[in-house]
């Protein structure tokens, strides 16, 4: 699927974007958890991190693989009462993510519009810098360069990708 937001270069001012939602498919699927770090001159200059209640069950398996319970997010706002204030950390940011279209996707599911930022995927970064790997998960990525251990969280999943983007460009 081509998108004329997807650009690929290197850039010092962004925002890193992650979800943890209840599965894969953002028709029947929900998200439980954003997370966002905005950059500015390649270092964090601020965070976001939320939990969402998805107004249904979450999975066992999601909870095994996240860590997010259905007790964690019972009292969590839903996506609705948060979503102006991720449009906000988003701004006009170019969002950088691994995988970056999945949470796109979710997001513009639960806001019922596009998301209009440029965005770029650490996934295709990845691709062309470490052909030579067989996988380019997140947590595949992390391991190879010895970066902070993504934990399937959506803030951890940030720094990891923002460490991640920081090796590629120093290799580039």
């Amino acid at each position: 699927m081509a998108n004329k937001n997807y650009i690929k270069k290197m850039i010092s001012d962004y925002c890193v974007l992650d979800t943890e939602t209840t599965g894969l498919n953002p028709i029947y699927e929900r998200v439980i958890e954003v997370g966002m770090l905005r950059v500015r001159d390649d270092r964090i200059v601020d965070k976001y991190s939320q939990l969402i209640n998805p107004e249904r069950r979450i999975g066992s398996y999601i909870t095994e693989l996240t860590g997010i319970s259905n007790d964690m997010v019972a009292d969590q706002p839903v996506f609705n009462d948060v979503k102006e204030d991720i449009l906000a950390f988003l701004s006009d940011d170019i969002i950088i993510g691994h995988n970056t279209n999945f949470d796109i996707r979710f997001l513009t599911a639960e806001l019922g519009r596009p998301i209009n930022n440029k965005y770029m995927d650490t996934v295709q970064f990845c691709r062309m810098v470490y052909p030579e790997l067989k996988h380019h998960r997140l947590s595949d990525m992390t391991a190879y360069l010895g970066l902070t251990n993504n934990e399937h969280r959506a803030l951890a999943d940030c720094v990891s990708t923002k460490e991640l983007y920081d090796a590629v460009k120093k290799k580039l």
